[in-house]
């Protein structure tokens, strides 16, 4: 077991952790284990990993295979596309809010973290600058005062994060790309031209969707119903996905 895992198992929230290593792929999507894999592995008792398998299958990250136990979901593309859609119903009306009421120093602080997510992109540190990203968008519902809904897409939308993860692990060119609509977020906000933000964000929340049909051929054991040839590899809950992809370049 990493010491990543033995310092996270100190938490007691097999809930947090376990839903933590689905949507930052160090699970792979189509993984299967045992209820006994599980509690044996993230150090815990069969009934708070029960209950955690519970809450995780209610949010279409774990699926309950009779007769062969459970199974990381594989990506769904449907789901995937009403999650983006709740994402983008809810953070269009909070950027209009943004524009017409934040305070100038909020403008310096999203300077300084596209700063990060620049550092991050030159680590090739995928899941910080996932992280770093998010941190950047709960700004403008911070200062919307829309905690609450960042808290809805923040749970409802794991699906469509592992999809945003898959994009940056297949095109380098993502994450700059990313950067970039960030910077000219930010500039358009500055002098709070609601026309301009809302091109970018637009063109910013598009973008992996423009990018879907190239992920799902390239990562197609992954997704439910697509077409593709399952790969015949040995995936378990100590085999952290993400590391093993970028390790054969894929």
């Amino acid at each position: 077991m990493s010491t990543e895992i033995v310092k996270k198992a100190d938490g007691n929230d097999l809930y947090s952790i376990l839903r933590d290593d689905i949507v930052n792929l160090r699970l792979r999507p189509g993984t299967l284990f045992s209820i006994r894999d599980l509690c044996e592995f993230y150090q815990v008792g069969r009934s708070p990993g029960r209950e955690a398998l519970i809450r995780l299958e209610q949010e279409g990250l774990i699926t309950f295979l009779p007769q062969r136990g459970t199974m990381i979901s594989k990506l769904d593309l449907e789901r995937i596309d009403n999650e983006r859609y709740i994402r983008r119903a809810i953070e269009e009306n909070v950027m209009k809010d943004f524009v017409a009421m934040f305070s100038p120093t909020v403008i310096l602080s999203l300077e300084d973290m596209i700063q990060e997510q620049r550092k991050l992109m030159e680590k090739q540190d995928h899941r910080g600058f996932l992280d770093a990203d998010d941190r950047f968008h709960h700004v403008f519902y911070e200062e919307a005062g829309r905690e609450y809904c960042q808290a809805v897409i923040d749970k409802e939308c794991s699906n469509y994060r592992r999809l945003r993860m898959l994009a940056q692990m297949m095109d380098p060119k993502t994450m700059a790309q990313t950067v970039e609509e960030h910077e000219a977020i930010v500039a358009a906000a500055s002098t709070r031209d609601i026309e301009k933000v809302m091109f970018w964000f637009y063109l910013h929340l598009d973008q992996i969707k423009s990018q879907e049909r190239k992920i799902v051929k390239r990562f197609s054991e992954l997704f439910t119903h697509a077409d593709g040839q399952e790969r015949k590899e040995n995936y378990d809950l100590k085999t952290d996905f993400l590391v093993s992809i970028r390790s054969r370049g894929l």
